[in-house]
Protein backbone atom coordinates (compact mmCIF):
# COMPACT_ATOMS: atom_id res chain seq x y z
CA UNK A 1 0.00 0.00 0.00
CA UNK A 2 1.02 3.39 -0.68
CA UNK A 3 0.88 6.66 1.86
CA UNK A 4 -2.22 7.55 -0.11
CA UNK A 5 -4.09 4.07 0.34
CA UNK A 6 -2.77 4.16 3.93
CA UNK A 7 -4.49 7.29 4.81
CA UNK A 8 -7.82 6.82 3.40
CA UNK A 9 -7.69 3.50 5.28
CA UNK A 10 -7.64 5.02 8.39
CA UNK A 11 -9.72 7.72 8.12
CA UNK A 12 -12.53 4.94 7.10
CA UNK A 13 -11.43 3.10 10.28
CA UNK A 14 -12.26 6.11 12.27
CA UNK A 15 -15.05 7.43 10.77
CA UNK A 16 -17.28 5.74 12.97
CA UNK A 17 -15.86 7.24 15.88
CA UNK A 18 -15.85 10.64 14.42
CA UNK A 19 -19.02 10.83 13.25
CA UNK A 20 -20.51 9.77 16.92
CA UNK A 21 -18.44 12.81 18.30
CA UNK A 22 -19.69 15.10 15.80
CA UNK A 23 -23.09 13.80 16.36
CA UNK A 24 -23.07 13.47 20.52
CA UNK A 25 -20.68 16.37 21.27
CA UNK A 26 -19.45 18.49 19.00
CA UNK A 27 -23.17 19.85 17.35
CA UNK A 28 -24.99 19.79 20.84
CA UNK A 29 -21.86 21.48 22.24
CA UNK A 30 -21.91 24.10 19.27
CA UNK A 31 -25.75 24.60 19.74
CA UNK A 32 -25.94 24.77 23.53
CA UNK A 33 -22.95 27.56 22.99
CA UNK A 34 -24.94 29.67 20.52
CA UNK A 35 -28.19 29.16 23.12
CA UNK A 36 -26.01 30.84 25.69
CA UNK A 37 -25.91 34.13 23.53
CA UNK A 38 -29.81 34.55 23.47
CA UNK A 39 -32.44 34.78 25.33
CA UNK A 40 -33.76 32.09 24.20
CA UNK A 41 -36.92 30.89 27.30
CA UNK A 42 -38.89 28.16 26.72
CA UNK A 43 -41.79 28.19 24.38
CA UNK A 44 -40.32 31.61 22.88
CA UNK A 45 -37.76 31.73 19.98
CA UNK A 46 -34.24 32.68 20.25
CA UNK A 47 -33.29 36.00 20.16
CA UNK A 48 -29.54 37.06 19.99
CA UNK A 49 -28.14 39.12 22.70
CA UNK A 50 -24.09 38.76 22.51
CA UNK A 51 -22.78 38.73 25.54
CA UNK A 52 -25.80 39.82 27.40
CA UNK A 53 -26.28 36.48 29.76
CA UNK A 54 -22.92 36.41 30.69
CA UNK A 55 -22.65 40.06 31.55
CA UNK A 56 -25.66 39.62 33.70
CA UNK A 57 -24.43 36.44 35.47
CA UNK A 58 -21.51 38.81 36.35
CA UNK A 59 -23.56 41.45 38.27
CA UNK A 60 -26.07 39.03 39.58
CA UNK A 61 -24.73 38.26 43.53
CA UNK A 62 -26.67 34.69 43.71
CA UNK A 63 -24.35 33.74 40.98
CA UNK A 64 -21.39 35.05 42.59
CA UNK A 65 -22.59 33.11 45.60
CA UNK A 66 -23.41 29.85 44.30
CA UNK A 67 -19.76 30.33 43.40
CA UNK A 68 -18.26 30.80 46.53
CA UNK A 69 -21.15 27.78 47.88
CA UNK A 70 -19.25 25.58 44.63
CA UNK A 71 -15.50 26.29 45.93
CA UNK A 72 -16.53 25.58 49.57
CA UNK A 73 -18.37 22.71 48.38
CA UNK A 74 -15.42 21.26 46.25
CA UNK A 75 -12.50 22.19 48.50
CA UNK A 76 -13.83 20.80 51.52
CA UNK A 77 -15.51 17.44 50.65
CA UNK A 78 -12.26 16.68 48.36
CA UNK A 79 -9.96 17.43 51.15
CA UNK A 80 -11.90 15.24 53.57
CA UNK A 81 -12.59 12.65 51.33
CA UNK A 82 -8.86 12.30 50.30
CA UNK A 83 -8.16 11.77 54.08
CA UNK A 84 -10.23 9.49 55.20
CA UNK A 85 -9.57 7.51 52.30
CA UNK A 86 -6.35 7.42 52.85
CA UNK A 87 -7.02 6.19 56.36
CA UNK A 88 -9.57 3.78 55.14
CA UNK A 89 -7.01 2.37 53.12
CA UNK A 90 -4.05 2.23 55.09
CA UNK A 91 -6.36 0.28 57.53
CA UNK A 92 -7.37 -2.27 54.74
CA UNK A 93 -4.18 -2.88 54.12
CA UNK A 94 -3.30 -4.21 57.06
CA UNK A 95 -3.58 -7.93 58.42
CA UNK A 96 -6.98 -7.31 60.33
CA UNK A 97 -9.42 -9.82 61.49
CA UNK A 98 -12.43 -10.11 58.41
CA UNK A 99 -10.73 -7.33 56.50
CA UNK A 100 -12.59 -8.49 53.63
CA UNK A 101 -15.64 -8.01 55.23
CA UNK A 102 -14.81 -4.72 56.05
CA UNK A 103 -13.66 -3.84 52.62
CA UNK A 104 -17.06 -5.03 51.62
CA UNK A 105 -19.25 -2.58 54.42
CA UNK A 106 -16.53 0.34 53.57
CA UNK A 107 -17.35 0.15 50.23
CA UNK A 108 -21.10 0.17 50.24
CA UNK A 109 -21.65 3.98 50.26
CA UNK A 110 -20.17 4.51 46.48
CA UNK A 111 -22.53 1.12 45.40
CA UNK A 112 -25.15 2.32 46.34
CA UNK A 113 -27.78 4.58 44.48
CA UNK A 114 -27.68 8.31 45.26
CA UNK A 115 -31.38 8.39 45.75
CA UNK A 116 -31.30 5.78 48.17
CA UNK A 117 -28.22 7.51 49.72
CA UNK A 118 -30.36 10.86 50.18
CA UNK A 119 -33.63 9.49 51.28
CA UNK A 120 -31.41 7.93 54.18
CA UNK A 121 -30.05 10.78 55.25
CA UNK A 122 -33.06 12.41 55.04
CA UNK A 123 -33.95 10.60 57.55
CA UNK A 124 -31.21 10.46 59.74
CA UNK A 125 -31.11 14.97 59.14
CA UNK A 126 -34.74 14.60 60.24
CA UNK A 127 -35.89 17.14 63.40
CA UNK A 128 -38.73 14.91 63.49
CA UNK A 129 -37.88 11.45 64.08
CA UNK A 130 -34.15 11.72 63.05
CA UNK A 131 -30.94 9.61 64.42
CA UNK A 132 -29.06 12.11 64.49
CA UNK A 133 -31.06 14.25 66.45
CA UNK A 134 -32.04 11.36 68.69
CA UNK A 135 -28.73 10.22 69.37
CA UNK A 136 -27.20 13.90 70.19
CA UNK A 137 -30.19 14.04 72.53
CA UNK A 138 -29.34 11.08 74.17
CA UNK A 139 -25.74 11.96 74.79
CA UNK A 140 -26.78 15.13 76.23
CA UNK A 141 -24.80 17.05 73.25
CA UNK A 142 -27.92 19.31 71.73
CA UNK A 143 -31.31 20.08 73.78
CA UNK A 144 -33.41 20.22 71.46
CA UNK A 145 -33.55 19.03 67.90
CA UNK A 146 -31.46 20.94 65.08
CA UNK A 147 -32.55 21.43 61.20
CA UNK A 148 -29.28 20.38 59.81
CA UNK A 149 -30.86 20.83 56.18
CA UNK A 150 -33.20 23.62 57.28
CA UNK A 151 -30.35 26.05 59.31
CA UNK A 152 -28.58 27.82 56.68
CA UNK A 153 -25.19 27.53 59.17
CA UNK A 154 -25.75 23.90 59.19
CA UNK A 155 -26.59 22.71 55.50
CA UNK A 156 -23.69 23.63 53.68
CA UNK A 157 -21.76 21.15 56.49
CA UNK A 158 -24.75 18.58 56.16
CA UNK A 159 -24.51 18.13 52.37
CA UNK A 160 -20.69 17.57 52.26
CA UNK A 161 -20.99 15.07 54.90
CA UNK A 162 -23.34 13.11 52.44
CA UNK A 163 -21.15 13.98 49.64
CA UNK A 164 -18.02 13.01 51.38
CA UNK A 165 -19.78 9.66 52.78
CA UNK A 166 -20.54 8.38 49.57
CA UNK A 167 -16.87 9.74 48.06
CA UNK A 168 -14.48 8.13 50.45
CA UNK A 169 -14.94 4.43 49.07
CA UNK A 170 -13.17 5.91 45.66
CA UNK A 171 -10.52 7.74 47.19
CA UNK A 172 -9.34 4.32 49.38
CA UNK A 173 -9.89 2.14 46.71
CA UNK A 174 -7.36 4.16 44.16
CA UNK A 175 -5.07 4.25 47.43
CA UNK A 176 -5.65 1.08 48.63
CA UNK A 177 -4.01 -0.41 45.02
CA UNK A 178 -1.29 2.07 45.18
CA UNK A 179 -0.38 0.22 48.22
CA UNK A 180 -0.49 -2.86 46.91
CA UNK A 181 2.18 -2.44 44.85
CA UNK A 182 4.87 -0.81 48.12
CA UNK A 183 7.40 -3.83 48.29
CA UNK A 184 6.85 -5.53 52.13
CA UNK A 185 10.72 -5.97 51.80
CA UNK A 186 11.32 -2.40 51.80
CA UNK A 187 8.76 -1.68 55.08
CA UNK A 188 10.59 -5.00 56.46
CA UNK A 189 14.16 -2.81 56.56
CA UNK A 190 12.49 0.00 57.46
CA UNK A 191 11.51 -1.59 60.67
CA UNK A 192 14.93 -3.33 60.99
CA UNK A 193 16.73 0.21 60.96
CA UNK A 194 14.31 1.43 63.80
CA UNK A 195 12.03 3.84 61.59
CA UNK A 196 8.63 3.80 63.76
CA UNK A 197 5.27 3.94 62.00
CA UNK A 198 4.84 7.77 61.22
CA UNK A 199 8.28 7.94 59.26
CA UNK A 200 7.48 4.97 57.27
CA UNK A 201 4.15 6.60 55.96
CA UNK A 202 6.16 10.09 55.32
CA UNK A 203 9.33 8.41 54.31
CA UNK A 204 8.05 5.25 52.54
CA UNK A 205 4.06 5.17 52.23
CA UNK A 206 3.42 8.86 51.02
CA UNK A 207 5.39 8.85 48.15
CA UNK A 208 4.40 5.56 46.99
CA UNK A 209 0.99 6.67 46.38
CA UNK A 210 1.64 10.06 45.63
CA UNK A 211 0.75 9.85 42.34
CA UNK A 212 -2.16 7.57 42.33
CA UNK A 213 -3.24 9.96 45.25
CA UNK A 214 -3.29 13.42 43.51
CA UNK A 215 -5.14 11.75 40.59
CA UNK A 216 -7.95 10.09 42.53
CA UNK A 217 -8.24 13.74 44.23
CA UNK A 218 -8.31 15.54 40.76
CA UNK A 219 -10.90 12.55 39.57
CA UNK A 220 -12.90 13.41 42.52
CA UNK A 221 -12.82 17.07 42.27
CA UNK A 222 -14.60 17.11 38.61
CA UNK A 223 -16.99 14.87 39.97
CA UNK A 224 -17.81 17.02 42.91
CA UNK A 225 -17.90 20.11 41.40
CA UNK A 226 -20.64 18.42 38.61
CA UNK A 227 -22.37 17.12 42.02
CA UNK A 228 -26.19 17.90 41.48
CA UNK A 229 -28.17 14.87 42.70
CA UNK A 230 -26.98 14.80 46.92
CA UNK A 231 -27.58 18.82 46.77
CA UNK A 232 -30.81 19.53 44.98
CA UNK A 233 -32.65 16.46 46.67
CA UNK A 234 -31.71 17.43 50.28
CA UNK A 235 -31.94 20.93 50.12
CA UNK A 236 -32.81 22.40 46.50
CA UNK A 237 -29.90 24.75 47.26
CA UNK A 238 -31.52 26.19 50.11
CA UNK A 239 -32.30 27.72 52.91
CA UNK A 240 -31.82 31.42 51.55
CA UNK A 241 -29.64 30.13 48.76
CA UNK A 242 -26.84 28.94 51.62
CA UNK A 243 -26.60 25.32 49.64
CA UNK A 244 -26.99 26.67 46.07
CA UNK A 245 -24.32 25.85 43.90
CA UNK A 246 -23.50 26.51 40.33
CA UNK A 247 -25.01 23.30 39.17
CA UNK A 248 -27.95 23.86 41.15
CA UNK A 249 -28.50 27.50 40.10
CA UNK A 250 -28.12 26.46 36.54
CA UNK A 251 -31.10 24.09 37.13
CA UNK A 252 -33.26 26.42 38.98
CA UNK A 253 -32.86 29.07 35.89
CA UNK A 254 -33.12 26.52 33.36
CA UNK A 255 -36.18 24.30 34.33
CA UNK A 256 -37.87 26.42 37.05
CA UNK A 257 -37.66 29.76 35.47
CA UNK A 258 -37.16 28.02 31.63
CA UNK A 259 -34.40 31.06 31.18
CA UNK A 260 -32.53 28.61 29.25
CA UNK A 261 -29.87 30.57 27.67
CA UNK A 262 -29.08 32.24 30.76
CA UNK A 263 -29.07 28.14 32.53
CA UNK A 264 -26.53 27.45 29.65
CA UNK A 265 -24.25 30.03 29.93
CA UNK A 266 -23.66 29.55 33.56
CA UNK A 267 -22.79 25.56 32.65
CA UNK A 268 -20.39 27.45 30.01
CA UNK A 269 -19.07 29.12 32.46
CA UNK A 270 -17.75 26.46 34.42
CA UNK A 271 -16.48 24.55 32.14
CA UNK A 272 -12.88 26.23 32.26
CA UNK A 273 -11.62 25.30 35.43
CA UNK A 274 -13.47 21.67 33.82
CA UNK A 275 -10.90 21.43 31.15
CA UNK A 276 -7.97 22.26 32.94
CA UNK A 277 -8.47 19.31 35.43
CA UNK A 278 -9.57 16.85 32.78
CA UNK A 279 -6.40 17.83 30.75
CA UNK A 280 -4.37 17.52 33.71
CA UNK A 281 -5.00 14.22 34.76
CA UNK A 282 -4.76 13.04 31.17
CA UNK A 283 -1.42 14.55 30.78
CA UNK A 284 -0.44 13.02 34.06
CA UNK A 285 -2.02 9.44 33.04
CA UNK A 286 -0.26 9.49 30.21
CA UNK A 287 3.12 10.81 31.76
CA UNK A 288 3.22 7.70 34.36
CA UNK A 289 3.13 5.02 31.08
CA UNK A 290 5.83 6.58 29.77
Amino acid sequence: MNTNQNNKLAYLLMSPVLIYLLAVMVLPFGWALYLSFTNKVVGADAVFIGLGNYLELLQDSAFWKATWNTVVFTGVAVLFKTVFGMIMALVLNEKIIFRNTFRVLLFLPWTIPTIVSVFTWQWIYSDVGGVLNFLLLKVHLIDQPLGWLARPDLAMFSVILVNVWRGIPFMGIAILAGLQTVSKEMYEAAMLDGAGAVKRFWHMTLPSVKEVTILAAVMTTIWTLNDFEIIWLLTRGGPANATQVLSTLSYTIGFLNMSLGKAIAIAIMTMPPLILLINYVTKRSLSSRD
